[in-house]
């Protein structure tokens, strides 16, 4: 039996976790549609199915599907936003495509003009062309129907930026390898953080490859924490640090205190993350996190990664200095390291000072952590 629009509907707000569900009926509530507006009384305890109703009684089985499209793109939930689109989409005459629209889907977009660029249907944005970086592992979660599904955050690097996806579709995760080069096409731009949305409808397929500069690389470095501070509250961020001391003591989540060569600064876990195994001197990365101000501590959110990186004892024994950067060469390995970071491990008042300082402590010993996706370490100090 063909479903009906009110059935899409409620499937579509059966997929949602109850607290996106409730962020849903209050957007709604506030929202006007063609004049309209449905009472906050009318949603506040109401199901799926009551919702649904609402909307096609208030706005109409023309605009009813268009209002709810709208509402869940507004609550960060863009490719619900796009599957309903494409279910409830009336057949029409497609659209005549004008010169200038030929010519943006030819031309690749940069990450500079993705978050420019208004959050839009994936037909209309043209394709870029993208290196792999770092796949996070699936993170999980649970819907209205408790069923378990997943999302992966999948970083990614142009000539000139970094930016991040969200692969939902988990079939296409096989396309996507750290260090590969691809050619995306059919995306979506999330209307709030402006991240790439995959979707069943996005193509993936194998690029020639470019060249990526060392200032895109570096951005790819955790944020040091003496500077991680002074970045903006809303900003997602990734530090790193050893695991000093661990408190399970929280109501609804677990803190960590963490220290890297800089700083020291506290990172707390919720949800599911409160299970991830981490003790007390373990190196911990954590990606996505963002900065209580109050007291300059860190929080984790639903896109947050936590990661144990394993920790290289080694003895550079040579070296070689390549613009910024430096070239640290053990016996059977080299490795890439930032010079900002080699003059802080270093103790130098300046850059200059790091050749002459670099030879005289030859063979060096130190621990270093392999930045995933690059070939650049960080030295850590014990």
């Amino acid at each position: 039996m063909k479903k009906t629009l009110k059935d899409h509907l409620v499937d579509t707000l059966d997929d949602l976790v109850e607290e996106q569900f409730t962020r849903f009926k209050d957007k709604l509530g506030e929202t006007r549609f063609q004049g309209r507006k449905i009472a906050k009384g009318k949603l506040q305890k109401a199901k799926s199915l009551e919702v649904a109703s609402l909307l096609i009684s208030t706005y109409s089985q023309t605009h009813a599907a268009k209002n709810a499209v709208s509402i869940l793109r507004a609550i960060n939930e863009a490719d619900l936003a796009e599957e309903l689109k494409k279910k409830t989409r009336a057949a029409r005459p497609p659209k005549k495509v004008t010169k200038k629209e030929k010519t943006q889907r030819s031309s690749p977009m940069t990450v500079k003009n993705q978050r420019k660029k208004p959050a839009g249907t994936s037909n209309k944005l043209p394709p870029k062309k993208l290196k792999v970086m770092k796949i996070s592992q699936p993170i999980t979660y649970t819907n209205k129907k408790k069923e378990t599904k997943e999302v992966v955050i999948i970083t990614f690097a142009d000539p000139k930026d970094i930016t991040q996806a969200k692969l939902y579709d988990m079939a296409k995760i096989k396309k996507f390898k750290e260090g590969k080069f691809i050619d995306l096409q059919n995306y979506i731009i999330d209307k709030v953080d402006k991240r790439l949305v995959i979707t069943k409808l996005t193509k993936v397929s194998p690029d020639a490859g470019f060249e990526i500069s060392d200032k895109v690389l570096k951005k790819m470095l955790p944020v040091p924490l003496n500077k991680a501070n002074s970045r903006r509250i809303k900003t997602p961020i990734t530090i790193q640090g050893k695991v000093t001391e661990v408190n399970e003591k929280l109501v609804n989540g677990n803190e960590v205190t963490i220290t890297d060569s800089t700083a020291e600064t506290k990172l707390t876990l919720w949800g599911d993350l409160t299970r991830t195994r981490i003790k007390q001197g373990d190196w911990i990365e954590a990606t996505n996190v963002t900065l209580n101000t109050y007291d300059q501590s860190y929080n984790t959110s639903w896109a947050t990664t936590i990661e144990v990186k394993e920790v290289l004892e080694v003895t550079i024994k040579a070296f070689d200095k390549r613009g910024t950067k430096y070239i640290l060469k053990t016996e059977k390995q080299s490795y890439t390291i930032q010079s900002t970071q080699l003059k802080s491990f270093l103790g130098c008042g300046r850059v200059t000072e790091i050749l002459e300082n670099l030879e005289r402590k030859l063979p060096l010993k130190c621990c270093v952590v392999l930045i995933k996706g690059t070939d650049t370490v960080q030295i850590i100090v014990e």
